[in-house]
C-alpha cells in the first residue's frame, strides 16, 4: 500500500472510533467535559485529563461502555493520581484550549474572543486533536483541529501550537498537515461529521493558524509576513496559569482558492 493509501486507511478507521466515541462517551463529556477529553485514533479512544496541574495525562481506550459505569475511578487513576510527566507549556495551552471550548459549548472562545478586536473575528469550533497520519518516512501530528462555519463556507481549522518561536519548523508542519486534510477532505469532514454529530462538506481549504509566545506587546513582529503565506498568527502570554492571548490580522486570500 502507498502513502496515501496508508493514511486513508488510518483516517477511515479513525472515523469509526470517533462514531463510538460518540454514541458511547458523549454523556460523559457532557457532564465532565471541563475535566477531560476523549481523543479518537484508529486504535481506540484516549481518555486525556484536561486538570491544569496534569496537562494531557491519559490512557487508550478500547471498552468504552464499561466506562460509564466506572469514569471516575478510572480517570482519577490515570488523569489525576499519576506523575505530571514531562511538563511544558504546550500541553498547558493545549488543555487550557480545549477545556475552555468545552465549557463554551465546544466554542474556542479564548480565541473567539480575542479575534472580536480584529478585522476579521471568528467562531471556531473544537473538533479533536492529535490526530496521527503515516508518511513515507515516520509520521505526522497535527496539534488542534477545529470548524468554521460563516460567510457561506463551511472550513476546516488546523491550529499548530508552540511553545517556542520556531517559524522555519512551525510553518513547514501547518502547511504539511493543513495539505493533508486538503487532501484527504472527505474523510477529515467524516471525522469532523462523526465527533459534531452532524453531516459535514467542507467547501473551502483548511485554514492555517499558528499559535506560539508573544515576542512583545502588540502586534507579532511576523503577523504580515505569515498573513502573506496564508498563515493567520495569535499570540499568548502566561499569567497566574492563565493564557492571554491575541489574535493577529487575517488572511486576505481566505476562500480564495477554487474548491470542489
Amino acid at each position: 500500500m502507498d502513502t496515501k493509501g496508508a493514511q486513508r486507511e488510518r483516517l477511515g478507521a479513525t472515523v469509526k472510533w470517533a462514531r463510538k466515541l460518540r454514541s458511547n462517551l458523549q454523556l460523559i463529556l457532557d457532564e465532565h467535559g471541563s475535566r477531560v477529553h476523549f481523543r479518537p485514533s484508529s486504535t481506540g479512544i484516549t481518555m486525556v485529563g484536561l486538570v491544569p496541574e496534569r496537562p494531557q495525562r491519559g490512557r487508550r481506550l478500547q471498552n468504552l461502555a464499561s466506562l460509564a459505569d466506572d469514569f471516575e475511578a478510572v480517570f482519577t487513576r490515570y488523569c489525576c493520581d499519576i506523575d505530571h510527566g514531562r511538563p511544558t507549556e504546550e500541553k498547558e495551552l493545549q488543555s487550557f484550549l480545549i477545556r475552555e471550548s468545552y465549557r463554551n459549548g465546544r466554542r474556542i472562545e479564548p480565541i473567539n474572543g480575542a479575534s472580536r478586536l480584529t478585522d476579521e473575528s471568528v467562531d471556531l469550533m473544537f473538533v479533536t486533536d492529535e490526530i496521527a497520519l503515516p508518511l513515507t518516512n515516520g509520521k505526522t501530528v497535527c496539534d488542534v483541529l477545529a470548524f468554521r462555519r460563516d460567510g457561506g463556507r463551511s472550513t476546516p481549522v488546523l491550529l499548530e501550537l508552540k511553545n517556542a518561536r520556531d517559524l522555519t519548523r512551525l510553518v513547514a508542519q501547518v502547511e504539511g498537515y493543513a495539505a493533508l486534510i486538503d487532501m484527504h477532505a472527505d474523510l477529515f469532514a467524516e471525522l469532523f461529521g462523526a465527533l459534531l454529530g452532524e453531516r459535514i462538506h467542507f467547501d473551502a481549504p483548511t485554514e492555517k493558524w499558528i499559535v506560539w509566545p508573544a515576542a512583545r506587546p502588540g502586534p507579532d513582529p511576523n503577523e504580515g509576513k505569515l498573513a502573506s503565506q496564508g498563515i493567520r498568527v495569535v499570540t499568548y502570554t502566561k499569567a497566574a496559569g492563565r493564557f492571554d492571548l491575541r489574535v493577529g490580522r487575517s488572511v486576505c486570500s481566505r476562500g480564495s482558492k477554487a474548491w470542489k
